[in-house]
């Protein structure tokens, strides 16, 4: 058994975290949520919220954070904040999910079943690869990006950090999806796609430039 681990955030995302590590046999202290109004409430299994994220601290025993907030940037701020403070992060990744061999995983990630990731594929920190996605062979995946249910990545495409790519999405192979940029539920990308935009689609088009 590993460091108790503290989960932040305490929505839906939370509980398919927390059946993870439940089935790693990983043990949760708690959750923590910066909404003051979910203090105390059960999540899963009887596992509470026992305070906002700064009340983390008063808890010695906690030795490893898992940040589970699908907002791609205030995850990515969120795990960069606890860096450097004698924190580890592990990884989240359910029992049915298949990483193979010769793939690379970094930290903070979560992998739910039943996804891929086949050889030769990178994946940076703090990721949300969800259920049944699967990441084709030679892909790089950086930093906070968040891959959809049941989204088919092919050989050899990069996905730039903070990038996320809707449910049911399918990529070609060697294809970009530029940082920050969204991808709707549904569509195929086919060529390079810019960062910071909205795109959508058979083929998948700019739809529009997002601040």
């Amino acid at each position: 058994m590993i460091a108790v681990i503290a989960i932040i955030g305490a929505g839906g995302h939370a509980k398919c975290v927390y059946e993870c590590f439940y089935l790693q046999d990983q043990r949760v202290f708690g959750f923590f949520d910066d909404d003051s109004s979910k203090n105390g409430l059960s999540i899963i299994d009887g596992v509470r919220v026992l305070g906002t994220s700064e009340a983390i601290i008063r808890y010695k025993e906690i030795k490893s954070l898992f940040i589970a907030i699908g907002d791609n940037r205030t995850r990515l701020d969120k795990n960069e904040f606890y860096k450097g403070q004698d924190y580890f992060f592990p990884n989240a990744v359910h029992a049915k999910a298949y990483i193979s061999t010769f793939a690379v995983v970094g930290e903070g990630n979560f992998i739910m079943g039943p996804a891929v990731i086949n050889p030769g594929s990178v994946i940076g920190n703090y990721c949300i690869i969800n259920t049944s996605a699967t990441v084709g062979h030679d892909c790089l995946l950086e930093d906070a990006v968040q891959i959809g249910p049941g989204v088919n990545l092919a050989g050899g495409t990069t996905v730039k950090v903070g990038a996320f790519i809707g449910i049911g999405a399918r990529v070609g192979p060697g294809v970009t999806i530029g940082p920050w940029s969204v991808v709707c539920a549904g569509s195929v990308v086919l060529s390079d796609l810019p960062g910071n935009t909205f795109s959508s689609g058979i083929p998948a088009r700019v739809v529009r430039h997002l601040e």
